[in-house]
């Protein structure tokens, strides 16, 4: 069996939970539709939540709705996933004392990184598949004026920024080797990309900060509204890239300590500058 199935076999109940979870938040979005159109149509949001989504969105609209209900906030979902199987692709097996076992097999460092990255990947688009299908079969019994292609585009969408902090945690993973540490970093480069993003989207002195967070590239959840940005797109793939190939140098040029490495700062540093 090789490391993408059994990565995928072992993660089957998270992708699936995950799934479901976005598929009914999906369909209980639409569903919903019906019973506050009118009401939307006389609501104005606050200057506050305006700023924070950083446009003049209209929720009155089925885009504007599914954009500030559903794809504004439940990227929170994959982002976890991301950070739960980044870190414990490589720092993961260390602690658990299984990964000098597994490279004792006929198998590189390299493909352990790769497939494992690739399972990641599947697991993503899965999920995501999950939380359209909510939408597959909720809008053909509402009127909702939204097609299932612009739907589908704008779950595709998450893929992205979700890969990024996939990359961010495996790179962390391989350059502390102690899932705790790493996780720690990875949710606290969550959060405070997340609060700059809306701070500085609605504080004209600190706006430029919001080019130095993922989440700006994301584009707040608006894909449905503004159609896909390819620009922030492929920066976001590409620095997913960078922290894949940099992950991969750190757990390349390192001994592979059994349950978990050191967690000393002049241990990490020389791994990150090694």
């Amino acid at each position: 069996m090789t490391i993408l199935v059994k990565s995928l076999r072992d993660q089957r109940w998270q992708i699936a939970g995950f799934a479901l979870a976005l598929g009914a938040m999906s369909a209980t979005s639409v569903w919903l539709w019906p019973s506050v159109r009118d009401t939307l149509q006389n609501f104005t949001l606050p200057a506050a939540v305006k700023a924070f989504l950083g446009t003049q969105l209209s929720i009155a609209t089925p885009a504007g709705y599914l954009s500030a209900r559903y794809f504004s906030w439940i990227i929170a979902l994959p982002i976890v996933y991301a950070v739960v199987q980044g870190t414990g692709a490589i720092a993961g097996d260390e602690g658990s004392g299984t990964m000098d076992l597994l490279l004792a097999q006929p198998v590189t460092r390299r493909s352990v990184v790769l497939q494992r990255t690739a399972a990641a990947c599947a697991g993503v688009v899965i999920m995501l598949t999950g939380g359209w299908l909510g939408f597959a079969t909720s809008t053909p019994f509402v009127g909702i004026d939204v097609s299932l292609v612009d739907t589908a585009v704008a779950s595709l969408n998450m893929v992205p920024i979700t890969l990024f902090f996939f990359a961010l945690s495996l790179w962390l993973g391989a350059v502390a080797a102690n899932r705790g540490m790493a996780a720690g970093v990875a949710t606290a480069a969550v959060t405070a990309g997340y609060f700059v993003n809306s701070l500085a989207t609605g504080v004209a002195a600190i706006r430029n900060l919001q080019y130095a967070t993922p989440f700006y590239y994301y584009g707040a959840g608006l894909p449905l509204v503004n159609g896909i940005a390819w620009t922030h797109v492929g920066l976001l793939f590409g620095a997913s890239a960078l922290l894949v190939v940099l992950a991969l140098r750190s757990f390349e040029r390192r001994d592979v300590s059994a349950g978990g490495g050191d967690v000393d700062l002049r241990g990490i540093l020389r791994r990150v500058f090694a």
